[in-house]
């Protein structure tokens, strides 16, 4: 039995992968925590795969899902979810800008029976990246909160905890009207909207957002405009068949 199962997305990680890895090991432990620690690794070419199964010989509760190929962040942390067995879900990313220090009280929180996200926009000082980071981030936010009004302060972290039983429904309701939430790469979007619909409750929890200190970033300046705008009018499309089209359960 399986209590969290702690998801997490790498891509030339190696530099991270082994403290996160020890890190989330440790919360399990000092928290009594029955949990499983999922890496889904599209190959990377610097072995991040490798560390990942050296610590499978010391922790018998890790997981590796190795793509083939780059797919996206998005389908990464699907494929994670299908193979958990957690009875709550934690997508995190690697890099540590989402720190795991936040993990047990989003996990106790979601066992409360709530989405849980971990929100950089509850006190001033929780987001540290690049400038346009935060400008696009902020206006996407508003974007979306213009047309979605579910108490979310931030739907685009994907730092997120989710009782797994919501997870399924969120996703088998999402295939009535052709969304599946780990199309985007911002999932928490469509988790958000569609669980909200389906009268599941939400919660920000302060995580704040830490730039990272090792590893390359995969998003330049372009590519997070190009997601920017792409996320907005995903957005319309979300607000006309959750909201319009009145999805019930």
């Amino acid at each position: 039995m399986i209590d969290l199962s702690v998801v997490t997305a790498t891509y030339n990680e190696r530099e991270n992968i082994s403290n996160l890895i020890k890190d989330i090991e440790e919360i399990f432990l000092k928290n009594k925590i029955r949990g499983e620690v999922i890496v889904v690794d599209d190959s990377s070419p610097d072995g991040t795969a490798d560390v990942v199964l050296g610590f499978k010989k010391e922790f018998s509760n890790i997981v590796l899902v190795k793509r083939p190929h780059r797919s996206g962040i998005g389908t990464a942390y699907g494929d994670g979810a299908k193979v958990s067995k957690g009875k709550v879900i934690i997508t995190m990313d690697a890099d540590y800008s989402h720190h795991p220090r936040n993990l047990n009280n989003m996990y106790f929180k979601a066992k409360e029976g709530f989405m849980v996200t971990g929100s950089r926009f509850l006190d001033s000082a929780s987001f540290e990246t690049k400038f346009y980071r935060h400008v696009g981030t902020t206006l996407l936010n508003t974007w979306i909160k213009f047309f979605f009004n579910l108490g979310i302060s931030d739907y685009t972290n994907g730092y997120l905890a989710i009782p797994k039983e919501y997870l399924e429904k969120i996703i088998n309701n999402g295939k009535k009207i052709k969304i599946y939430p780990f199309e985007s790469t911002l999932y928490g979007i469509p988790i958000f909207t569609i669980g909200s619909q389906l009268g599941f409750r939400s919660y920000n929890l302060n995580a704040p957002y830490v730039f990272r200190k090792a590893g390359i970033t995969k998003i330049n300046t372009i590519q997070g405009g190009k997601e920017v705008v792409k996320n907005a009018i995903y957005t319309l499309k979300l607000f006309y068949l959750v909201k319009l089209r009145k999805l019930i359960a």
